[in-house]
């Protein structure tokens, strides 16, 4: 099935502009939660797996919480982020991060950043859509050799393959409203 995706894919062409099925996602403007399972895969195959919640009320914020194994949470607002394990608890000016002020032109729909640092093919098919992504950039070619996201109503996975062979996953399940 990979595959068949893949030849779906590359048959297609790159994209040169967000397709509407995925812009409608990406722009989403009504509170959405749900769980998520983040999956560590090292190129031995040694797996490191985390579970948790999710909440993005657009506007306002967005908490990322693992419950499994251990407890962390990383929540945002509009100006500050906070990430908190049973350690440490972390709390930066979003303005302070580097490249943040590249994220505000994304948080207003405009995904040019992407084109720009990314070759990428897109398929829908049915109810689901399909992106594979390879930077194009040097500086994410170093550490990043493709991205890979698939999706339908309610779920939405993503994957990021490093230099090394080393993936990390995501799975998201959105509640049912």
């Amino acid at each position: 099935m990979l595959i068949g995706c893949a030849c779906l894919l590359i048959a297609a062409g790159f994209m040169s502009e967000v397709p509407p099925t995925l812009s409608a996602r990406l722009d989403c403007t009504n509170e959405t939660a749900g769980v998520f399972t983040q999956t560590k895969t090292m190129p031995g195959g040694q797996t490191f797996v985390s579970r948790g919640t999710f909440r993005i009320r657009p506007g306002r914020d967005f908490e990322w919480a693992v419950h499994d194994p251990f407890e962390s949470c990383f929540l945002t607002s509009q100006d500050r982020y906070v990430y908190t394990n049973e350690d440490e608890r972390v709390e930066r000016e979003l303005k302070d991060l580097p490249y943040f002020s590249r994220l505000g032109a994304v948080a207003a729909g405009d995904y040019s950043m992407f084109f720009d640092a990314f070759d990428a093919l897109y398929k829908e098919e049915g109810g689901r859509f399909y992106v594979k992504a390879k930077p194009k950039v040097r500086e994410l070619k170093a550490v990043l050799r493709q991205v890979e996201a698939e999706g339908g109503d309610g779920d939405f996975s993503l994957v990021a393959t490093f230099p090394d062979g080393t993936t990390f996953k995501i799975d998201i399940q959105e509640d049912d409203e």
